[in-house]
């Protein structure tokens, strides 16, 4: 009878609020009653876009608790941990793209449209996060995500399939980066003082050279005795600066990490293989950067190693000298 009791009451709590049932079942009949209690109370007597903020965050909730990334387990911290780097990079992606947009096109850029919706939205998350305001950073992100979605179908009717062809890969890269800092749990905000400086340091030095690279036309030879003006894409430049500025930042966080040592193995022995035996695949890479992604990963790797040697050394030393 109980089990009975306790199934109705469940299904009553559903029934009500249907945004429990994403909650996983255990989590669900241990707390959902809880849980729908004090979304009634918010949501009580609030607007209707209240309310409609209310619900989104406790769906938001449930399906981190449902895929594991909530704050309480490893791969919620863990995504917390890249935000920094996530806005810092894309926002410095989006700010070199806004600035080539309103400029006359030239031949090296071919049907590239700049579709702005998707990338307005990104400095200012840059700046809220820099600035504390880790909302309205989570807000400018779901903008950003809008924007993406906006930006697809624009891309094909201002540039026909060559300009969605060309703009489809920088624009899912822009909607992943917003749902990575969506996904991550809320109640970890990158705003405290190690947070800020790392995004406001990765942005600086990845961001600088991408605006100025962005924006300086060059002659370039195109044939024997022929050169015509021509400014280096920015996605081009992403892919030869971000190796180079998070090189040290991922050797860090691997080395800190529980299985860091296995992961930096894995990381110095998988591309150190493709550019043995699988040159096709490095080829394939876009804007002949394989290369150079391998190299930085196996120098990422090896540095990590050598920093976990380093903590374990410390760390063993400290023991000691306590003892």
């Amino acid at each position: 009878m109980r089990g009975d009791e306790a199934r109705a009451g469940e299904r009553g709590v559903r029934g009500r609020h249907p945004v429990i049932a994403l909650y996983p079942a255990a989590y669900r009949r241990r707390r959902g009653s809880e849980i729908a209690a004090t979304l009634e109370d918010v949501t009580a007597g609030a607007g209707r876009w209240q309310a409609l903020r209310e619900t989104a965050a406790v769906a938001g909730h449930a399906l981190r608790m449902r895929t594991g990334l909530d704050s309480a387990r490893p791969a919620g911290r863990a995504m917390a941990g890249l935000v920094p780097y996530v806005v810092a990079v894309a926002a410095s992606l989006a700010a070199a793209l806004l600035a080539v947009w309103p400029l006359d096109p030239l031949p090296w850029d071919g049907e590239r449209t700049y579709t702005p919706l998707a990338y307005a939205p990104w400095p200012v998350a840059l700046g809220c996060l820099l600035a504390g305001r880790w909302a309205w950073a989570r807000i400018a992100a779901g903008a950003a995500l809008l924007g993406a979605g906006v930006s697809v179908p624009l891309a094909h009717w201002s540039g026909g399939p060559a300009g969605l062809s060309q703009n489809l890969p920088t624009v899912l890269g822009l909607a992943f980066a917003a749902a990575v800092v969506l996904a991550a749990p809320p109640d970890l905000p990158p705003v405290g003082a190690h947070g800020r400086r790392t995004a406001a340091l990765v942005a600086l030095a990845l961001g600088v050279p991408m605006l100025v690279g962005s924006l300086t036309v060059f002659r370039a030879l195109v044939d024997v005795g022929v050169t015509e003006p021509v400014r280096a894409d920015p996605m081009r430049l992403l892919a030869f600066f971000a190796p180079l500025v998070l090189a040290f930042p991922a050797a860090w966080g691997l080395a800190r990490l529980r299985y860091g040592a296995v992961c930096a193995a894995v990381l110095v022995a998988a591309p150190m293989v493709a550019l043995l035996y699988h040159h096709d695949l490095m080829a394939s890479v876009p804007y002949d950067s394989g290369n150079l992604w391998a190299e930085a990963a196996i120098l990422t790797g090896v540095a990590a190693l050598v920093i976990r040697l380093g903590l374990r050394l410390r760390s063993a030393r400290e023991r000691r000298r306590t003892t």
